[in-house]
């Protein structure tokens, strides 16, 4: 018959995946949680630079009379944050509660009026994803959606019209 001899390389040869498996997970926990980390710094500095340049908590409060370049590149750099957030978020990378935190960031955010009229002008820029779930909070908001995919997927089929012109007229003599 069958004999099941337990010898150490046999107990080490099954406990070896197992360990590197354990290793792995840790090690990808790890990862998240210096990559939240992250966002929350890039987060806190934002926010810092408003004390050195209070200009810059006006365009926070939806104030007026703010240089609109100054304005326009704060905004940016918020959306830019804004979209690695959601993207982090898509990826499963958040618990729920600072899921639920980083949501809220997002809805104030894209409520403010300045950040509105930005959206409309540069949201057209960002993944499909991020267009998407700007769109539903302005829309849940009562805004509608200001920066759409039709705007997007227009301008990606001039793109490709263009790319097949183009390689059609090079395929001829």
């Amino acid at each position: 018959m069958f004999e099941l001899q337990v010898t150490l390389d046999n107990l080490l040869t099954f406990a070896g995946p197992l360990f590197v498996a354990w290793q792995m997970r840790d090690t990808n926990k790890q990862s998240k949680l210096e990559s939240q980390i992250q966002l929350y710094d890039i987060n806190r500095e934002l926010i810092s630079l408003g004390f050195s340049k209070p200009e810059l908590f006006k365009i926070l409060k939806d104030e007026t009379g703010v240089d609109a370049t100054v304005q326009r590149r704060y905004l940016q750099v918020w959306l830019n944050q804004l979209c690695l957030v959601d993207a982090f978020k898509r990826s499963g990378g958040f618990t729920k509660d600072v899921e639920e935190s980083f949501e809220t960031d997002i809805r104030d955010m894209m409520l403010l009026e300045n950040m509105r009229h930005h959206w409309q002008t540069y949201g057209k820029y960002y993944p499909a994803s991020f267009q998407e779930s700007v769109n539903d909070i302005l829309h849940e908001a009562g805004h509608g959606s200001t920066a759409g995919k039709a705007k997007r997927s227009e301008r990606g089929a001039r793109f490709f019209r263009k790319r097949r012109g183009a390689s059609s007229r090079s395929l001829r003599p």
